[in-house]
Order: C-alpha cells, then structure tokens, then sequence
C-alpha cells in the first residue's frame, strides 16, 4: 500500500500550489499528520483552503488543539517555520505531547470565524516486531516478521548495519536501506507478517553502494515496519485518485487525513552461511558472534549470549581475564550456546581489580575474554565498577545492553562496538537490564552552529550529563537534577554536530547512585 508514503509526502513538504480547480466545498482547512504514541513531539500540517486547494508559506489563522476525550484534557499546537528535505519551506504545527497507547483524541482547527476542522483519532497500541526462523530456497532466505496485536501495518524498510567499509577506520559503522518490495499482510485478526527476501534485498542494497566484494560485514539487520490505527486504510493505492480532495479523508469540517502510528523495529543477525550468500563477509568463525554478554567480578561468573538461528560450538575454545594467558579455562566438550540462548559459565579463577590505566586516569577494571583454539580474541567485556563512584562490583554485573550488542572485535582494535556497555542489574541466564537511571539521546537538531541535542534524563539521581560529538572529546554539559529532557546547544569546540552524519556521545554523572536488588549468586552455572 503506498499510502503512507503519499501522506508522509503530504506531512513533510505539503501540498502543490494548486492541487485541483476550484473545490467548492465550504470547509476552511485541509490537515495531514498522524500521532506518534513513541515520539515526545507531534507535527501537523495545516493548509487553509481558499476557493482552489492552496498551500501557501503564510501562517494558518487557526487555533489548533488536540483533546483526549477520555481524559479531558486539551494542549495547544504552536506554528513553526521548517525548511523540508528538498529544500522547500512551510508551516508545520507542532505540540511537545506523547499519545496515551489506546486512548481517542480529537485534532481541530478553528478559523477566526468559528469555522472548525477535526478529526478524531485512535492511537494504536505498543506492539513488538519479531522475527522467526528463516525459510531456505535455492537462492533465497526469507526472514519473517510479525507484528501480533497490530489494527495495521504499512510498509517496510530492511536497514543493515555494516562495518569494515573500504577506505575508513575499523570501528566506523554504516546504515544501508535496502528496498523490501513485499507489504505487511494480516495472517489473522490483528496480527501482520512481512515477508523479508534478505539475501535479494541485501544484495541489492551492497550493490546500489558500490561495496559488492568489498569485504563489508553485517553487523546486524533491521526490518522497521510502521504500525498504524484502524483509520488507515485507503480505499485505493493509487497515488494520483488519493491525491484528489476527499478521496481518502477523515476530517470533519474539512479535507485531509490524521491517523496514528509509529515504526516497531525487529532486529537480529543473519547466520554466516546467509551472510556470506547475501555478498558479506561473515568472518572465518561463527562463534565470533557468540557475545560476552554479562560478568560479575563479585562472584565470578560470566553470560553467554548466541544471537543467531543455530547453536554455536564452544568445545575447545576459552576464558582468560589476561590476554597473555588466553588458555586460563578451557571449555570442555559439550560446551553450546544455544541459538537465541544463554549459557553462564562459573570461572575457574577469580576476577580481580587491577589499574588498567597507569597515570593520573587510573582506574581500576576488570577484563574478560573469550579466546579461538589458537589463542585469538574473539570478544571481551570490561568491568570497571569505579565509573559510579558509590557502586561497586558487589551491586551489579556489566555488560551490554540490549543482549548481544557486542561485536567482534577487528583485529588489533581495543574496543568493541557496543551500543550500551555497563552496569546491569545481575541475570545470569536471563535478558539482561539496566542496572541504574540513565539519560539516552532523545533528538538530534543540526542546522548549522544552531543544532542542538535532547537527551532524555530517565531518573532523578542523573546529576549532570555532557553531550560530546566523539568519545574522546569534551562535551557540552548540561545539569540535569529533576529535569525530563535536558537540551545542549550546540558550540564551537566542545560540541559541533556535523551536517553529514556522526556519532553522538551522552556521559552521565550521578549523585547517591541507586541500583536495582542483586539477584541471587549463580550457585548452579551450568559449567
């Protein structure tokens, strides 16, 4: 169905200047939008219609408003002036609101005269995406994705995650967008599936690049559907006879369209053998992508996570907290991580603190990895309990957060690619949480030297948080104490967001840290 995109199109750079001849309808505005239930921040375009369908760069004279009609309660929208991805401009209204999951509201436009245009509008709920066990034919693997308790699902991106990119460092990723061109479909009452044709679709998008046969490798792959209310179904996909006022509408009062929904990710990483047919390089060992998942230096144990479709094989292969002695223990025949699974395994020695970093920067951690049959790092985790300087190793595990976000390590590189790496609340074999309060990027706004950056401060003890654009810059702090959203501008020298894309780094410093209960020592790890 491409109506989504025909009304993302609307939503962004509005109407042309004469959409039809005159329309003859006695309504005084056209609005295209939809609620996002996972956004702090919603846009609305509203157009006033002037005997023809006219879409002009002039504030809209309305008062426009969204009511909960369940609640009661009613926010404003405020105009704003936004420079769209062709270059175009236009007035956008905008109101800093997250949609209740669920719950009815109505978004009106009152003109100066009394004249009104709404739509009432249900905001789907919060569902997962997940992704099932592939499906082999010659020449294909198809992954596919569900998205259960969903009124609708509307489109498809296939995202992949890419390192090793000719000409740039080791650690520097890349997002490619593959085209799917398979639509969501209801198997049954509520719950949609999409098909991925992956190897197809991931070829195509290496080829588009210019990196088939590079030696690019996938880190991991992303199939971003949109959920949508029951309100959004057109009637036709033509995008010429959607195009014409009135078609596909549900404003009162007026033209246009206001749903509801927002993108549900499912992610996961392809099995080598995919891999390698898809035209990456998957590496020489699948058990590269087995991740040292969680530790616990206080009693010394450590969390297998395997992300893929099959088990993977760790007889012979071992742990080492010292990179001179890969070969500390061994794992004995037997030793599988189960696809999709866990596997905790009780050390053999005792992890200890040591100053990983001599100098006026000492601080001491604790390193352990997970070493090939000839002594080669594949993966490590480092606990260093002295980041939080009133938790210790006795409070908490580390790891990475979401499970298995831990890469292979390139060869001769320090530090792995992990999204999030620290302190956990302990679950040995079970999916790992966040052990503290923590501040996330929330919203990137570059134009120019006037960007700024939005971090989202999940928790009241987050005293402070400085905003860098590298890891080993000086960033732009921000006090946080008793604030849900803290904004750092943008500055010369200690924080420039670049126009072309980049890495945003967010450091957090608590006061009295506060951790979640320990869970119960692993008295029984499997080996």
């Amino acid at each position: 169905m491409r109506a989504l995109g025909l009304l993302l199109a609307l939503v962004l750079v509005g109407c042309e200047d004469e959409v039809a001849p005159t329309v003859g309808l006695d309504v005084p505005f056209s609005m295209y939008g939809y609620l996002d239930p996972t956004a702090d921040r919603q846009a609305l375009r509203v157009v006033a219609i002037v005997g023809d369908l006219e879409a002009t760069d002039d504030p809209v004279r309305a008062a426009v408003t969204i009511t909960d009609l369940e609640a009661g309660t009613t926010t404003a929208w405020r105009d704003s002036a936004v420079t769209f991805s062709d270059g175009t401009t236009g007035i956008v209204h905008v109101v800093d609101f997250t949609p209740r999951p669920g719950a009815t509201y109505r978004v009106e436009a009152v003109a100066a005269d009394g004249s009104a245009s709404r739509a009432d509008v249900r905001v789907p709920p919060i569902v997962p995406a997940t992704v099932g066990a592939p499906a082999v034919r010659p020449g294909e693997v198809t992954y596919t994705v569900r998205f259960e308790g969903a009124p609708r699902v509307l489109g498809g991106q296939l995202r992949l995650t890419v390192s090793d990119l000719p000409g740039a460092p080791e650690t520097e990723t890349r997002v490619l967008t593959a085209t799917v061109g398979v639509q969501p479909r209801e198997v049954e009452p509520d719950v949609w599936a999409a098909d991925v044709p992956f190897v197809t679709a991931a070829r195509r998008a290496l080829e588009a690049e210019r990196l088939a046969g590079a030696g690019v490798r996938l880190l991991s792959a992303d199939y971003v559907g949109f959920v949508a209310n029951e309100q959004w179904d057109a009637p036709t996909d033509d995008p010429d006879a959607l195009a014409e006022p009135g078609v596909f509408s549900n404003v009162e009062g007026g033209l246009g369209f206001v749903g509801a929904g927002y993108r549900a990710t499912a992610r996961w990483v392809p099995d080598p053998a995919v891999q390698a047919a898809a035209g990456f390089d998957p590496g020489g060992d699948i058990a590269s992508f087995v991740a040292l998942n969680e530790v616990s230096v206080e009693d010394d144990w450590v969390e297998l996570y395997n992300p893929l479709f099959t088990d993977v094989s760790l007889a012979g292969y071992s742990l080492s907290d010292d990179q001179a002695q890969p070969r500390r223990q061994v794992l004995p025949f037997g030793t599988v991580v189960p696809a999709g699974g866990f596997l905790v395994v009780g050390l053999a020695f005792d992890l200890e603190l040591v100053d990983r970093r001599p100098g006026p920067l000492s601080r001491s951690a604790a390193e352990i990895g997970l070493y090939d049959r000839a002594g080669q790092q594949l993966a490590r985790v480092v606990a260093d309990p002295l980041v939080f300087d009133e938790v210790t190793e006795a409070d908490v595990t580390f790891g990475a957060f979401p499970d298995g976000l831990s890469y292979a390590l390139p060869p001769g590189d320090p530090y792995s690619a992990d999204l999030f790496r620290g302190a956990l609340a302990p679950t040995p074999g079970r999916p790992n949480k966040l052990g503290l309060e923590v501040a996330v990027v929330n919203e990137l706004y570059t134009e120019g030297g006037a960007g700024w950056a939005e971090v989202a401060v999940l928790g009241a003890r987050v005293e402070t948080v400085a905003v860098m654009d590298g890891a080993d810059g000086y960033g732009q702090a921000v006090p946080a104490t008793g604030m849900p959203l803290a904004v750092a501008d943008e500055a010369p020298g200690p924080f420039d967001l670049s126009q072309t894309g980049g890495t945003v780094y967010v450091v957090a410093r608590y006061v009295e840290p506060r951790v979640q209960p320990r869970a119960p020592a692993c008295d029984r790890c499997p080996i």
